[in-house]
Order: structure tokens, then C-alpha cells, then sequence
């Protein structure tokens, strides 16, 4: 019951709520569909409109007087206890239509949360030590709470998932839209009410034109919002992850280094890791390798002007005389896969586009212009340059920023009766360019950041990883409690991302273990390539090797959560499925606690498991009771770690 496996009660349950959604005939008012906008000032009357079903995967209405056609894709899983939909909006009428306004694709009431509800959600990234902490709010007799991404950016300020408590049971939420998001929950008399969508939508469509919504999911669950919460891992690991060359990614072990520095350098940089022995599986050129700046050799992310020279995407010819390709051959040659950094969307002012084609630009505001993916000649001559590079260079992980708020760019180009249109078109165009280079270019990764990890919501971890969640760790001598607690907080919600260490130590690595693991520049001492003991360094890759296949498993956090550094952290990682698992134990620097009761999760009682500690190599037998009851972990250094893996004997 507690583990990411779905029980035939739960099951029933969404197949139910989806039947009594979608599939009643629409004058059964006691099901109303669970989306709502008004359109001409009014609340639009869906249950007067004519309706064709096509099995169970599209419901189309029809206003016969405009020619409105609303289109809801959807599907109830046979795997899982859960219900998803977007909905498409097309006018087939001659004329524009009325103002479609207040689109929300998610709007029903539910009657089965009562008194007392609980709102679990998580902050967003916001380059600060407290991204992706968990929040919840208990909503009493009429009370509501409204929360939301701003300027833009799905998970800048929210991030764009909420698991609704009531008593032994729950619902989840997880909404699909890269741009702004909106969600009110209302405890009202009928129920408690849950409206989302954009913020802003009041539109007009022309003939033969048409919009999608921001995509819906929602799970079912009984017992503890956990249960909820590695049921959605798990979904999405199955049905919302990518899967290149057919297979699941895997989260990937990066170095991360800063992009202007010679060809030279970047090759000796990813030799050094070849030469020893260390299991790097891609080398990763960040921002600054692109434009036609002057060389320095002392650049780095906070001297440099790489911020000027965004939007002219070819190779410097300073630091990389002959482009890329000489890099990409050699990383190849090596069996390492090669990450390279783009910002398409945001354009700097006396840049390529601004001075070729500023009829593809929005703004600018400030010195900086918004490509307009919303434009299909815009974006497919992007898509084209972008795709010859990946060709040219060998790129295998496309890394995409987004350093800017879209938001007021679209605001400002929005006509009166067009409001949320720029966003609509520019958000489908981003989804169509990445689609197309997946097409394009066969096993390849998308890194998904922007200014850390402000875009992450159900339709972007579909198409990609965020490697970079959070721009709190750009600068040196950050707190790995930050990194502590992006872990503890995204993992409920967000099974693949990478944690990151700067520098050789333990404690800064293990604070940073994730599915994958970026060790930036920081972590060489100077050039020529210096490392801070390869020996420590390939004990740790080692280690992540063995623990990595069981983070796709479940994620129980076995202490809540916390920043103080006078605390500890502990989590669990575990596989029902190979009856495996991990857990990482973090004294804090300032913690006088040697040692902590730990109750580990999702084991069976009766069995015996082999406890060992990643460390000392020790190993012992201990029974599943003792486990779950709570047993003791010991760490005498401060700060300090343990790693502990364990299997059913």
C-alpha cells in the first residue's frame, strides 16, 4: 500500500470519476465536464452544444451558431489510478468568434474532499536556498488559496503540481503549460472546487484558427499523500519521461565547464577524465563558446560579456578557430557524449536576428528581444540552425536556458481582444521545435533550464531532464543544504533531475545525489588540468553508479524537511520491484546529534535484508521488522555522511 503500486480500489475510482466526467451524455448536469471558460461574456452552455465521441479519446462540442469546436483529448490509464486531457480549440465558423475568456481546462467540483482538505504543493526556483521546499496550507469552511507560476516561467515561484489531502484519501494534480499558470482551490458548500489554467485568456479567434490548453492530469489515491506521490513518480517515469533510442532515460553524470576556453583546453579537460578511469558519461560546454567577442583567458560567468553575444549562435573563432566539430570528434572518440548550452528564446540587442530579422522578434525590453516561436518561419529557421549545429558538433544533450520573463513581452503584444494569445502561440512553438529536433536527431537529450529550473512542468519532463534546477548553486561557496533540500522537495514530485558539486568532498557530494550528478569547473584546481584526488572522486562516481537505478524507484523523506544547519537530512530511495534500496543520512555542520532513529519504508517485515554501509564496505543482516520500526544511524563527523544500500536476502 505504501510503495508506487496502484491498488484495484484506486483503480475503480478513476475509472469511475472518468466516466462520469466524460463519458454521461452532456445534458446530465449532475456530470458536468470538468472544463469551463464563458465565451461571449457568459458562461459558455457546453451542455446545449452538439457532441460526437470518438471511443474514449476525444469528445468534440460544437456551437452551431459560431462554429466553435472544442476538442478534448483524454485518457484514463490502465495502469495507474489517473485521468488526463488538453483540450483544442478551433473556430469553423466564417466570422470571428465571441471572447473566449477565463479558460480553465481544469474546473471541477469534488464533492468526496471534505471538511479540513489539506493543499500540498512546493515552491518554485528562484535561485535561493529554499527552491522546491514543500508548502501546504488546510483549507476550513469557505476558504480558498490561489497559487501560480509568475512572468512566464512555469516553476518560477510554484512549481506546477499539488496534491490535495482529505483524511485517508486524495487527489493530485500536475498541470502541462510552460508559460503562466493559475490554480484556486475554493472550499465551497457542493465541495471543494479546483479551478486552473492561464492566468490571463480573453480572445477572439479568427476563421480557421485554433489554440490548445495547458494539458491536465489527475491521480486518485487512499491511504497517505506519500502513496499519491510515488504513484505519480512512477507514472511519469512511465508514461512522461523520455525514452531515447526506446529506452528510459538515464539521468547522466556530467562535468560541467564554462565555454570560453580553447578547443585545446576542453579537450585536455574531458582527457583527464578518460585518462583516469573515471566513469563521466558527458561533457557538458556551457554559455560563452558562441559569438564574436574577444578571447580572455581569465573569463568566467561573472566577467565575460556571453551575455551580449546571445543570439549569435556560431562558434567563436577565438577559442575555437575550426568550430566545434574537432571538440565533438574527440569527445566522441573518447565515449562521452557532449552537452552544449543554447539560449534561443532570449536575443540581445545588435545581435544576428535584431540586425537580419526583426519582424521575429517581440520587444525589446531593455536591451534584450523575445524570439517569436509563435511564428512558424521564425521557428523553423531556428530549428534549423540549432540542428545543424547538434550535426556539425556531434551534440548529444541539446541544453536549453531561458535567462528572461516572456511575460511582458507577450502582454505588450497582445491586442485588446487577443490577450493570451503571443503566450498560447509561442508555448506551442516551443513544443513543436523541441519535438521536431527529437525527431530529427535520434537518442537525443534535451537539458531543460531556465535560470535554473524555472520551466519544469509536465509537458517540458516529457521532452527533458532538468540538469541545472537552480541558479542558487552558480555561485561559489554556495550551502549544499540548498541542494539538500531541492532534493527533498522536487522528489516527490519529479523523479529525474541532477544534483551538483563544486568541489572534492563528501559531504558537498552526497548533499548533491541525484539521478544524475553535474561536477562543475570548480571542482579543478588550475590549468593544466589539476583534480583534487581522482582516487575520492571515482569511490564517489562509483558509488552513484550503484545507488542510481534505485532512485526511479520510490522517495520517502524519513525526517521532514528542514534547512537548519543544526539538523540532519535522511531520505530513502527504494525498489519493491528488486526489493532494493538506498538511504542517504546527512549530519549538518552545526548538528550536535551524533546519531538518529530512522524508520525505513516499503519494506517487507518477515524478510531479511542485507544492510551495507557504502563506506566501510560492512555489511549485516538485519530483519524487515527492525527496519520499519526504526534503527539507529551513526555519523561522528561534522558535517558528515552515511550511504547505506540494502537487499532482500
Amino acid at each position: 500500500m505504501w510503495s508506487g503500486t496502484p491498488t484495484r480500489q484506486e483503480m475503480d475510482a478513476a475509472r469511475e470519476w472518468f466516466e462520469h466526467r466524460f463519458m454521461r451524455p452532456l445534458e446530465d448536469t449532475d456530470a458536468p465536464l470538468p472544463f469551463s471558460f464563458t465565451y461571449g461574456g457568459d458562461a459558455a452552455r457546453l451542455q446545449v452544444w452538439e457532441r460526437e465521441a470518438e471511443g474514449e479519446h476525444t469528445i468534440t462540442l460544437t456551437d452551431e451558431q459560431t462554429g466553435l469546436r472544442v476538442r478534448a483529448e483524454m485518457r484514463c490509464f490502465d495502469d495507474f489510478p489517473a485521468v488526463e486531457w488538453v483540450l483544442h480549440l478551433e473556430n469553423t465558423g466564417d466570422a470571428d468568434t465571441p471572447i473566449i475568456a477565463d479558460l480553465r481546462p481544469l474546473d471541477p467540483v469534488c464533492s468526496d474532499l471534505g471538511p479540513n482538505t489539506v493543499l500540498h504543493w512546493a515552491q518554485g526556483s528562484d535561485c535561493d536556498i529554499e527552491d522546491f521546499a514543500p508548502r501546504q496550507a488546510t483549507f476550513y469552511n469557505h476558504w480558498s488559496r490561489t497559487i501560480g507560476s509568475t512572468q512566464g516561467r512555469s516553476s518560477h515561484q510554484a512549481l506546477p503540481f499539488f496534491n490535495l489531502e482529505s483524511g485517508d484519501h486524495g487527489l493530485i494534480g500536475a498541470i502541462g503549460w510552460s508559460g503562466s499558470w493559475q490554480a484556486e482551490f475554493i472550499r465551497e458548500q457542493e465541495g471543494f472546487r479546483v479551478k486552473a489554467g492561464m492566468p490571463k485568456t480573453h480572445l477572439s479567434l479568427r476563421p480557421g484558427e485554433s489554440i490548445r490548453t495547458p494539458r491536465i492530469l489527475l491521480l486518485f489515491w487512499q491511504g497517505e499523500p506519500l502513496h499519491g506521490d510515488n504513484m505519480l513518480r512512477q507514472l511519469i517515469l512511465r508514461h512522461h519521461t523520455p525514452k531515447p533510442d526506446g529506452e528510459t532515460l538515464q539521468a547522466p553524470v556530467c562535468n560541467a565547464v564554462w565555454g570560453e576556453n580553447t578547443a585545446e583546453q576542453q579537450i585536455a579537460k574531458a582527457g583527464w577524465w578518460v585518462e583516469n578511469n573515471l566513469p563521466l558519461e558527458y561533457f557538458w560546454i556551457d554559455a560563452g563558446w558562441y559569438g564574436d567577442g574577444a578571447f580572455r583567458e581569465d573569463s568566467t560567468v561573472f566577467n565575460s560579456e556571453w551575455a551580449s553575444h546571445v543570439g549569435n549562435w556560431w562558434p567563436n573563432r577565438g577559442p575555437y578557430p575550426d568550430g566545434l566539430a574537432p571538440v565533438g570528434d574527440a569527445l566522441r572518440d573518447m565515449g562521452l557524449g557532449f552537452v552544449l548550452w543554447f539560449e534561443p528564446e532570449r536575443v540581445r540587442e545588435g545581435t544576428y536576428f535584431t540586425r537580419e530579422h526583426p519582424e521575429w522578434l517581440l520587444g525589446p525590453i531593455g536591451p534584450n528581444y523575445l524570439f517569436n516561436l509563435g511564428l512558424p518561419e521564425a521557428r523553423q529557421a531556428l530549428t534549423d540552425l540549432i540542428s545543424s549545429t547538434i550535426t556539425e558538433a556531434g551534440v548529444t544533450c541539446y541544453r536549453q536556458d531561458f535567462n528572461t520573463d516572456p511575460a511582458p513581452f507577450w502582454e505588450a503584444a497582445d491586442a485588446p481582444d487577443r490577450v493570451g494569445m503571443s503566450e498560447i502561440r509561442h508555448i506551442e512553438g516551443l513544443y513543436a521545435m523541441w519535438d521536431e529536433l527529437l525527431e530529427r536527431h535520434p537518442g537525443l537529450v534535451i537539458d531543460n533550464c531556465s535560470s535554473g529550473g524555472r520551466r519544469i512542468d509536465l509537458e517540458t519532463i516529457s521532452r527533458s531532464i532538468p540538469l541545472w534546477r537552480s541558479d542558487y548553486q552558480c555561485f561559489p561557496g554556495f550551502d549544499p543544504v540548498g541542494l539538500q533540500g531541492q532534493t527533498q522537495g522536487l522528489s516527490r514530485w519529479v523523479p529525474l533531475s541532477a544534483g551538483v558539486c563544486d568541489h572534492p568532498d563528501t559531504y558537498a557530494f552526497r548533499s548533491a545525489l541525484s539521478p544524475g550528478m553535474v561536477i562543475t569547473t570548480n571542482i579543478f584546481e588550475r590549468d593544466p588540468v589539476e583534480f583534487a584526488p581522482p582516487d575520492w572522486l571515482r569511490r564517489m562516481m562509483k558509488q552513484h553508479q550503484r545507488v542510481r537505478p534505485l532512485m526511479y524507484g520510490d522517495f520517502y523523506p524519513l525526517l521532514p524537511y528542514s534547512l537548519d544547519n543544526e539538523g540532519w537530512a535522511v531520505w530513502q530511495w527504494h525498489r519493491s520491484d528488486l526489493g532494493e534500496g538506498c538511504v542517504v543520512a546527512i549530519r549538518r555542520p552545526q548538528s550536535p546529534v551524533t546519531g538518529i532513529e530512522a524508520a525505513l519504508r516499503g519494506l517487507e517485515k518477515a524478510a531479511a535484508y542485507e544492510v551495507e554501509d557504502l563506506d566501510s564496505g560492512r555489511a549485516e543482516s538485519v530483519r524487515g521488522a527492525e527496519l520499519t520500526a526504526g534503527f539507529t544511524i551513526r555519523i561522528d563527523e561534522r558535517p558528515g555522511t552515511k550511504l547505506l544500500m540494502y537487499r532482500r536476502m
